[in-house]
């Protein structure tokens, strides 16, 4: 994902707010990001520091963003720990969080260990304890972010792990907060023939892996209040597709 598409999303998010006469104080301005399965942490840092770019920007302009709390989550312990190094060494303390554990679904989801979890604590929850983030604790943070990112997971995770993305999404975003998830996708079954060559060595690799057909990944969105907004074409026949809370 490109940061111009980033930017894209966080003025519509901009605006929802500008729009949104119940905001308090506190949450007016600033952009809450969830990034989930955020792996070793090199989207974090650069998405994080281009959205301070935009922050500042945007205040310098009277446009309203005042600023940006970021926070990445894998369920792979090795995983956090690159990523809490990559913020410290970029000095990003002050705007995103120490990387969380929550897990998709009951199979997890993670960008880092070819999308497996099972290695040293991973599998645990955010509040440390085994198995996946139930329900309750989404609801800790309902309505609490404006934006959810999912990098490269989908095709590399089992189905279950982007029902879970879903149904967190669908919990932890506030009405019209955006959810971005990247990624290559087949539509009717069919994509380029690189991506449907790349479909089958994930397949050989774990059976519950593969690039998903995006009618089916629109169609788990739905369930959990998520509008399908566009899809916009990335480089190396990936996509950016977009969703909105309703």
């Amino acid at each position: 994902m490109t940061a111009a598409v980033m930017h894209r999303m966080v003025r519509v998010v901009i605006a929802s707010h500008d729009d949104d006469d119940d905001d308090d104080d506190d949450g007016r301005g600033k952009i809450r990001v969830l990034e989930v399965a955020a792996g070793c942490g090199v989207h974090t840092t650069h998405f994080a520091s281009s959205l301070l770019s935009l922050s500042s920007s945007s205040s310098n302009n009277n446009k309203g963003l005042v600023g940006v709390e970021w926070h990445p989550s894998d369920p792979d312990a090795e995983a956090r720990r690159s990523i809490d190094a990559r913020v410290k060494q970029a000095e990003l303390e002050d705007y995103i969080t120490p990387a969380n554990a929550w897990i998709l679904g009951k199979t997890g989801g993670t960008a880092c260990n070819d999308g497996d979890r099972d290695r040293g604590d991973a599998g645990l929850s955010q509040s440390g304890k085994d198995g996946d983030c139930t329900s309750s604790e989404y609801e800790k943070l309902g309505d609490f972010f404006d934006l959810t990112l999912c990098i490269n997971m989908i095709h590399i995770s089992p189905w279950e792990a982007t029902v879970g993305l879903m149904e967190c999404a669908g919990k932890v975003l506030r009405k019209g907060g955006m959810l971005v998830c990247y990624g290559p996708y087949k539509v009717d079954g069919k994509s380029v023939e690189s991506n449907m060559r790349f479909d089958v060595s994930l397949r050989s690799r774990n059976p519950e892996w593969g690039i998903r057909n995006l009618e089916d990944v629109i169609a788990a969105a739905q369930k959990e209040g998520l509008e399908f907004v566009q899809s916009v074409e990335m480089p190396a026949n990936n996509l950016s597709v977009v969703f909105r809370k309703n």
